[in-house]
């Protein structure tokens, strides 16, 4: 197929979409009378409202599409804006948990937060139109047909940041290359986070020299040293005494749970003191998780709740934005997602605590990552609970241990990270400096 069916195709697209308006509408409204869910963003989202923006001097519209995304992404918008002062940035997000995290954490550097719209035609051109952007920055995903597009008509910079496309997404878009090469085309700039996800961008149409490979930002955004006097607040109002032995589960999923709790029984017959923080992916999952504690005849604490950890088994974390802090009050950390086939999450906020994190067979959501922590031995494999139990054990017996880890660890991060102020400073030079016409 060539390129002569591309605008037939979008247009076909589109009138679907716009097709898909009113069951999507009745769908927002029931579940915002039934939950509450989707209150805050579905009229946004959905045409029926829409913000107001600053007037005047230069705009750039950040777009991330949840959470992960948009921690990812606050080293760069601080950079940008230390490059940028003057500036009016937008931070768009795709769903409400994003949205709270951006609230967070990008307070004193966004002018606006607001949700981004569907993909509706005319609804896509209503808001690039209210924005106006000099520059469009969407972060690693969440990419619709008709947004860059009409952004390019708009002559704006847009730039696809952190860029990352696994074998799965890779080969299914590639079925559909001829369709994706416009799209991708659209983007002056894009910044893979590895070399194999250059050559895949390249190959999906992103245009010759203008897709490089300048790392990836989670690094930058995983190593945030947790300050002293933040462990000792938090370990106050958790209960968790210096001296008692902790491990923590990370962004758990169903089928994991039960081989996690398994495994603490065992480890708590050599350390009876021992102490598992479980965090949960989905924290309204925690009472069934809190019920199968139980069932093993642990005590169990939610943080939710306001519970302490003193006397108690596992702790529950079952609260938003945490994570990465706690881990700092652990000798070690399972990363969720890898022991069932979910591709794992980011490995990266453990090991920057200067903790050793382990992962099951399944982490291909972040196999470069994962590449570079097993070759500086700062991250281990564990196929099995018996695995985890017993790479564990090493770390808990000994201090000497605890200490050429963290050794290793500092060496892995002095060699990584600044690709955030790096692009943000390419981005300041290339988009506001230069001429729109070498934009083209």
């Amino acid at each position: 197929m060539g390129k002569w069916w591309f605008k037939p195709a979008k247009f076909l697209y589109s009138f679907g979409l716009s097709l898909m308006w009113p069951p999507l509408c009745l769908y927002y409204v029931v579940k915002s009378v039934q939950r509450g869910k989707y209150r805050g963003s579905y009229p946004f989202r959905m045409g029926l409202r829409e913000p107001s923006f600053p007037q005047g001097g230069h705009r750039v519209w950040i777009h991330a599409l949840s959470v992960g995304e948009t921690l990812s992404v606050v080293p760069f918008v601080k950079a940008l804006h230390r490059c940028l002062p003057q500036a009016s940035i937008f931070f768009s997000s795709s769903t409400e948990t994003g949205h709270e995290m951006a609230l967070k954490h990008l307070g004193p550097w966004v002018n606006k937060f607001f949700f981004m719209p569907h993909d509706f035609s005319w609804l896509v051109k209503r808001y690039v139109s209210l924005v106006h952007p000099r520059v469009f920055v969407l972060v690693e995903t969440d990419l619709w047909p008709n947004l860059p597009l009409a952004l390019q008509r708009q002559g704006t910079c847009t730039v696809l940041l952190n860029g990352r496309l696994s074998h799965h997404s890779f080969q299914s878009l590639a079925r559909w290359k001829s369709f994706w090469k416009p799209i991708y085309g659209s983007f002056q700039w894009i910044f893979a986070q590895s070399e194999m996800d250059r050559a895949r961008f390249e190959s999906l149409g992103g245009r010759k020299g203008r897709v490089q490979a300048r790392g990836n930002l989670k690094f930058d955004a995983a190593f945030e040293k947790i300050s002293s006097a933040e462990i000792s607040r938090l370990r106050t109002e958790a209960g968790i005494d210096p001296h008692r032995p902790v491990w923590i589960a990370g962004s758990t999923h169903g089928g994991e749970e039960g081989i996690l709790l398994d495994t603490h029984a065992r480890l708590t017959r050599t350390f009876p003191d021992l102490l598992l923080i479980l965090a949960p992916r989905q924290i309204h999952r925690s009472p069934q998780l809190a019920r199968m504690a139980q069932e093993q005849g642990f005590r169990v604490a939610l943080r939710s709740k306001g519970e302490d950890a003193r006397g108690k088994h596992v702790f529950i974390l079952d609260t938003l934005g945490e994570l990465r802090k706690f881990y700092a009050l652990a000798q070690g950390a399972f990363i969720g997602g890898s022991l069932v086939p979910f591709g794992g999450h980011n490995p990266l906020e453990a090991t920057a605590q200067l903790i050793p994190a382990f992962w099951g067979p399944h982490l291909f959501n972040f196999r470069e990552i994962e590449e570079e922590l097993l070759q500086a031995e700062c991250g281990f494999v564990a196929a099995s609970g018996k695995e985890l139990e017993g790479h564990l054990k090493v770390f808990f017996k000994g201090q000497e241990n605890q200490k050429e880890f963290a050794e290793k660890a500092v060496s892995f991060w002095s060699r990584h990270g600044g690709a955030s102020e790096e692009i943000a400073r390419f981005i300041y030079e290339e988009c506001f400096l230069s001429e729109p016409s070498r934009w083209a």
